[in-house]
């Protein structure tokens, strides 16, 4: 009976169906930054609104290749970083910025960043991916820290959120003599969520056999006394 209670309470803990939030202001900031032995440095910066926003830069030396991207767009941003070296040294990092505020909806109470990091590294090869967040209410912090993968938060409606969000990925590689790969990203999707139906179905219809049980169970131990 335990295990099923478990099972139901699970399942409405991690069913939610995800939506778009409605932002009251955005500012996007993304910046792209690359070096490479042998090459000329690469720079580049996007902000908005409008949106979408992006940023690219590329270095390419003869034995020494650096790359990075940033994307910015409505409850979405995207980082990436590449460096390849061959005798040299390369690096490059992306990084993209949102700052927004919002009211929650009392039917959809949980903030969510789904983030997704990946990376890559062989030889001297270096990387790093990383996403800090800020949620604020008026003056009162809520969270202020990094966060490593999916995280949402319960937020109580008719009341003016601000979230701050720097997203970033850094490689790099190479040193005299040493050959290096390094490849990192991320992403975050920025949504609003919901407990689905499903769920709450799932769990009366798990809490009612259990009832059953139990007063069976004690009707059998009254007959016994």
């Amino acid at each position: 009976m335990k295990r099923v209670l478990l099972v139901c309470v699970a399942a409405l803990a991690l069913s939610t169906e995800a939506r778009a939030i409605t932002f009251l202001t955005t500012q996007f900031d993304v910046n792209a930054v690359t070096t490479a032995d042998g090459a000329p440095p690469g720079i580049d910066h996007a902000s908005g609104p409008p949106t979408p926003v992006s940023a690219e830069a590329v270095s390419v030396g003869a034995a020494n290749i650096a790359i990075a991207g940033a994307i910015g767009a409505p409850g979405l941003l995207s980082t990436s970083a590449e460096a390849s070296a061959g005798g040299g040294i390369a690096s490059a990092a992306g990084t993209s910025h949102f700052l927004g505020t919002f009211l929650m909806s009392a039917a959809e109470p949980l903030l969510v960043l789904d983030f997704s990091p990946t990376s890559f590294a062989s030889g001297s090869g270096v990387t790093s991916t990383f996403l800090f967040a800020s949620l604020t209410a008026g003056a009162t912090t809520l969270f202020d820290d990094l966060i490593t993968g999916r995280w949402s938060y319960i937020l109580a409606p008719g009341v003016t959120y601000s979230l701050d969000l720097t997203l970033s990925s850094e490689a790099s590689a190479g040193l005299p003599a040493t050959f290096g790969d390094a490849s990192s990203s991320g992403l975050v999707a920025i949504t609003s969520a919901v407990p689905l139906p499903a769920p709450w179905f799932l769990l009366l219809t798990g809490l009612g056999p259990i009832a059953v049980m139990r007063k069976r169970a004690a009707q059998v131990r009254g007959r016994v006394a």
